[in-house]
């Protein structure tokens, strides 16, 4: 037994020396193809000899010579482009003028497609592994590099025995612009100082890698008014974003969001741009989403390290305040009216009470008008100044904006009645409250409209009819190469925009303080835009020189003669005419009874015809006519068109002339007579 022991520490002894003299002349152990092929770790050369005293130094010797520098196994091996939570990422600029684009001498398989930035800390990443069955302590562990200055700065680390696989991130600056060769990596472990090359390294498929340094650039950090989020946007990976803030706003509510820019570099920001970019969503967004005014901010620049600028964004939500099908017959269940009321008045309809035994709207039912909706965007800012400038280089910091949208206020139903001058009309709005809170609405020159939780009334809005051929129209090429509907769709976008102008409809929540627009965007069909929309044929009556709408009641003295003057307004893209008028009189006893024998009480200067030549687009054509009224009182000039005219193949709402309502009065007898 004792013969056996002696053999085996002899052979044990053999082998470390075997081991020690490979290692001292700078060969491997053993050969990579003689190694196992489930074998989980492989030796690796070392650049430096162990510095042991002596063979009886049992631990240096296990130690140093079975290859403790596991560091020597990554499991992988990552360069980063820079210091995440310093800066965005730099990368180079488009730029037209191709001379102030930078080379790249290595060829692209050898070049990383990222760049460092001069006096930034950049950073490597790699995973390594303790096979001991002891904790280790690693200090001085650092880059090896060539080509330009680079300061490594060393890490320190211990890991626990056998810890398995195990993140390190080695990080430097590189204090000159060119090119830099990563070739490895040192360590220090029980003051065995080792360097480990890449090449040594059969998990790393390179000899070095190569990354070019350009030229210092400024760098900004980013501070914002609105709590940040962990919502991740959509139009940019999470990587990407600096920072991202979350708000919760109404439907047509309006938040300004402050940003502070602060130059924590060492170069002044000479150039800032602003951009956005809002995730694809379902849902239709009328209006800006963000918008911002970055004159105040340039006027600052250049930006002197230390120094910060702050620029205002609003958010602006608007999406569709149509109510769904399901949300009407949801009221109608509760016995509320929402298929019109009559011309009379708008009524006020009050939501019933729902019966003990019928939840509030089912979760399907109410989800359909309380459903929480999202709209994400992100803010990209590029910014560059000092020499990385000079070369074409650029830095980008995104902002991700996450909104979740609660709805306001809902159009359940729109309608129109004619009013009393041809030029206006009537807009019938039924306006429900989907909100737990009593809410407000209101419009231009109108009265205030109170609705509480879930109930419904209804608004009558008198508006002046709209000129929608005055808006601008696309040119012959830009027609024809667009999509019909595209085109279709930004029509009623610029019809829907100048009716929300001329509405102003608003709401407010007293009780928390909130307020913002309502829009009819998206509500208003076909029919109800044609009856809000002026005719093309525009005519305009005056009496004695004074028009005659919206009620205007001309006098006159009786016996005097009366000046009659149509006037026509070609508005439509084709010439109108010739036409034939014709002035009927009429009393009205306002008891449904209208006499228009008035031979004896009117007559005309002239014929009581007017005619009217071809009428050219955008051109006008006045007839002028005169009568005389006998008796005093009041008559009525009902203006018609004769069967026989040219233009009765148009429709019959071009040829609506105002109402004429004249009051003949007694001559005043002059003085002394």
């Amino acid at each position: 037994m004792r013969t056996m022991a002696s053999f085996t520490c002899k052979t044990l002894t053999l082998f470390f020396i075997c081991m020690a003299l490979q290692e001292s002349c700078g060969l491997p152990l053993s050969e990579r193809a003689e190694l196992p092929a489930q074998a989980p770790h492989q030796h690796r050369v070392r650049t430096k000899r162990c510095s042991c005293n002596s063979w009886d130094d049992k631990e240096c010797i296990y130690f140093c010579h079975l290859d403790i520098i596991w560091v020597n196994t990554p499991s992988s091996f990552l360069m980063a482009s820079e210091v995440p939570c310093l800066v965005a990422g730099a990368v180079q600029l488009s730029d037209a003028n191709a001379s102030t684009q930078p080379t790249k001498p290595a060829p692209v398989s050898a070049m990383k497609d990222f760049q460092w930035v001069q006096g930034d800390v950049c950073e490597v990443q790699l995973m390594v592994y303790n096979p001991m069955p002891y904790e280790l302590r690693v200090e001085n562990m650092g880059l090896l590099t060539s080509g330009v200055e680079f300061e490594s700065l060393p890490a320190a680390l211990t890991l626990p025995a056998e810890s398995g696989l195990y993140p390190v991130t080695l990080v430097g600056v590189p204090r000159t612009a060119g090119n830099i060769t990563v070739n490895g990596y040192h360590t220090s472990v029980f003051g065995v100082a080792s360097d480990c090359l890449l090449e040594g390294l059969s998990n790393v498929k390179t000899s070095g890698s190569l990354v070019e340094v350009i030229p210092a650039l400024p760098r900004l950090q980013l501070s914002t008014s609105l709590p940040r989020s962990a919502h991740t946007s959509q139009p940019t990976p999470k990587e990407e974003l600096s920072s991202s803030v979350s708000i919760q706003l109404f439907n047509g509510e309006t938040q300004q969001l402050t940003i502070t820019l602060e130059n924590i570099g060492s170069e002044d920001i000479e150039t800032l741009e602003l951009t956005s970019k809002t995730a694809t969503t379902k849902e239709k967004v009328f209006g800006e989403f963000l918008s911002w005014e970055l004159e105040d901010a340039l006027s600052r620049l250049p930006l002197k390290p230390g120094q910060a600028v702050t620029l205002t964004v609003n958010i602006k939500v608007k999406l569709d305040f149509s109510g769904q099908e399901s949300l009407l017959q949801d009221l109608n269940d509760d016995g509320i009216s929402v298929m019109g009321l009559p011309i009379s008045s708008p009524l006020r309809q009050v939501l019933k009470p729902r019966p003990e035994n019928k939840s509030v709207g089912s979760e399907s039912g109410k989800a359909e008008y309380s459903h929480i909706k999202t709209l994400e965007a992100v803010l990209n800012f590029k910014y560059s100044g000092g020499a990385g400038k000079v070369e074409g280089y650029h830095r980008e910091l995104s902002l991700g904006v996450h909104v979740d949208v609660e709805p306001s206020v809902f159009f359940t139903r729109v309608n129109t009645l004619p009013a009393t001058s041809t030029r206006q009309c009537h807009l019938l709005l039924d306006i429900f409250n989907p909100t737990e809170h009593e809410l407000t609405v209101s419009a231009k020159n109108n009265q205030d409209l109170v609705l509480h939780a879930s109930e419904c009334q209804r608004m009558a809005i008198q508006v002046d009819k709209f000129d929608f051929e005055s808006l601008p129209q696309p040119d012959q090429e830009t027609a024809r190469f667009t999509n019909p509907k595209q085109l279709e769709e930004e029509r009623q976008h610029a019809q829907g925009s100048q009716i929300n102008s001329k509405l102003g409809i608003c709401w407010s929540i007293p009780s928390l303080r909130r307020c913002g627009e309502a829009s009819v965007e998206g509500v208003l069909n076909q029919l109800v835009l044609e009856h809000l929309q002026l005719a093309p044929l525009q005519w305009d009556v005056l009496v004695n020189g004074k028009p005659c709408d919206c009620d205007v009641i001309a006098d006159c003295k009786a016996g005097d003669a009366v000046t009659l003057e149509v006037q026509l307004t070609n508005r439509s893209k084709n010439s109108v005419g010739p036409l034939a008028l014709t002035v009927v009189p009429y009393q009205d006893y306002q008891n449904g009874v209208q006499n228009y024998d008035l031979g004896e009480a009117v007559t005309f200067i002239g014929s009581n015809t007017f005619y009217i030549d071809t009428v050219k687009p955008k051109e006008n054509s006045v007839c002028v006519g005169a009568l005389l009224f006998l008796y005093t009182g009041d008559f009525f000039l009902n203006i018609k068109f004769q069967d026989d005219s040219a233009g009765r193949e148009l429709p019959l709402a071009w040829f609506t002339l105002p109402s004429v309502h004249i009051r003949a009065l007694d001559a005043q007898p002059q003085a002394g007579a």
